[in-house]
């Protein structure tokens, strides 16, 4: 994957987007901010390739990523059953050019930018680029994104544009949307016809807990945990067994299907754990994992089927349905951009301070030249003094550089206010 980012992608949406790179005529440029998507989809890769790049960095190293790469302001990780996306917000037209060139070690991602990037994240949450059509299970995915960013910036950014996202996608999508859960109970359910037959799952997170709730009238269901039994009053409630990982070959044995939806880095069951092939044994199996919890073998046994989230029937809304979504979250995401357009302005409050501090500290500088010892007391005191004036009199101007439109036409104005404290580096 090449190291070289691609210019800021141009849609409706962003205001000013017909902008042709960083302000000149002061001192120096006043780079943007932006935002730079990197992903991989198991639509473009399959499970196989997200797997890959999964063990290749278990814990994707985005502390590790994010500390070394200065150009980057923040930066955020989310993870979800379709998809692996790095999101960043970087300074300048080749900022993040570092996080591109480790990504890139880990093969070939799509890389989008600035409010085509807010427009995929949008239709991402809800579910509209997923396998199931409005699925509800992201909306969570995202708000673990949201609580794990990482920031250097002023005035954070990433954080509010994935909540945004979120409760946008929560209105939109609704309380009826389907889960990944539901998709794999009903393709179990048609299979096994009107039989009651017995299910193990494997997990009792949120999909395994939907999926019990889902079996549970028409099936004997007992969930596997690994360490702590989902609470007595709701295992009551809907009728369910519980086990832990010891019992886990017994309890496949006597299993008609298994269904396995737990977090792990490993392989939860092989093929070799299976009774022998002569013996009674599950005929279906269904991964939700990522990576895998089943081994792939296990559906090459005479007379199993196995469906993991690539081979699993996708879950389709009515189309005037999935009109109405899109066209909801295209406004949305509209609405999202101008966070994104806000947060391009920062850099011109950082200028402005910067040059407004320059000034405080050399005429402090001077002042103490003339004084002579000054004690502690009264230095902190003035000190204070001159800090509580700067930002009085920084207030009105920072007021003004934020409700200009975030466009590169209005940059002119912006070019004005900073000319008021530094004349000479303005070169008209």
């Amino acid at each position: 994957m090449s190291t070289e980012l691609p210019e800021p992608e141009i849609a409706v949406g962003l205001p000013g987007a017909e902008g042709r790179g960083a302000p000149r005529g002061l001192g120096r440029p006043i780079e943007r901010i932006r935002l730079v998507t990197f992903e991989r989809s198991l639509s473009e890769v399959g499970v196989e390739g997200l797997e890959e790049i999964l063990s290749s960095t278990p814990a994707l190293k985005s502390r590790e990523w994010f500390e070394s790469d200065r150009s980057v302001r923040e930066l955020a990780l989310l993870r979800t059953c379709q998809r692996i996306c790095v999101l960043a917000l970087v300074e300048g037209s080749k900022g993040g050019s570092g996080l591109a060139e480790r990504l890139g070690e880990l093969g070939a991602w799509t890389v989008r930018s600035d409010d085509i990037a807010v427009r995929h994240l949008y239709r991402t949450a809800a579910g509209l680029l997923s396998r199931i059509e409005g699925e509800r299970d992201i909306q969570d995915q995202l708000r673990s994104a949201a609580s794990s960013v990482q920031s250097r910036h002023a005035r954070p950014v990433l954080r509010s544009l994935l909540e945004a996202a979120v409760r946008s996608a929560d209105r939109a999508v609704g309380e009826g949307a389907l889960s990944v859960a539901d998709v794999a109970a009903q393709w179990l359910l048609d299979r096994v016809g009107g039989r009651r037959v017995r299910v193990l799952i494997l997990g009792t997170g949120a999909v395994g807990r939907r999926l019990a709730e889902r079996l549970a009238p028409r099936a004997h269901v007992t969930l596997l945990h690994r360490s702590h039994a989902p609470e007595p009053a709701w295992t009551a409630q809907w009728g369910l067994e519980t086990c832990g990982p010891e019992e886990l070959r017994d309890r496949v044995a006597r299993a008609d299907a298994v269904v396995a939806a737990a977090k792990s880095s490993e392989r939860i069951l092989r093929e070799t754990d299976l009774p022998p092939a002569a013996a009674p044994s599950p005929r279906w199996f269904i991964d939700l994992g990522l990576p895998r919890n089943l081994d792939p073998a296990i559906g090459s046994r005479p007379g199993v089927e196995l469906v993991d989230l690539a081979t699993l029937p996708p879950g389709r809304l009515a189309p005037d349905r999935a009109d109405i979504l899109t066209r909801e979250m295209e406004d949305a995401a509209r609405e999202g951009a101008q966070l994104l357009a806000a947060a391009s302005i920062e850099p011109w409050i950082a200028e402005l301070r910067s040059w407004a501090e320059a000034i405080r500290a050399e005429e402090w500088e001077r002042a103490l030249g003339h004084s002579g010892p000054v004690p502690e007391e009264a230095r902190i005191a003035f000190e204070r003094l001159s800090d509580r004036l700067v930002r009085r009199l920084l207030a009105g101007p920072t007021r003004e550089l934020r409700d200009l439109p975030p466009t590169f036409e209005r940059d002119l104005d912006r070019r004005r206010i900073l000319r008021l404290f530094r004349p000479d580096d303005f070169d008209p």
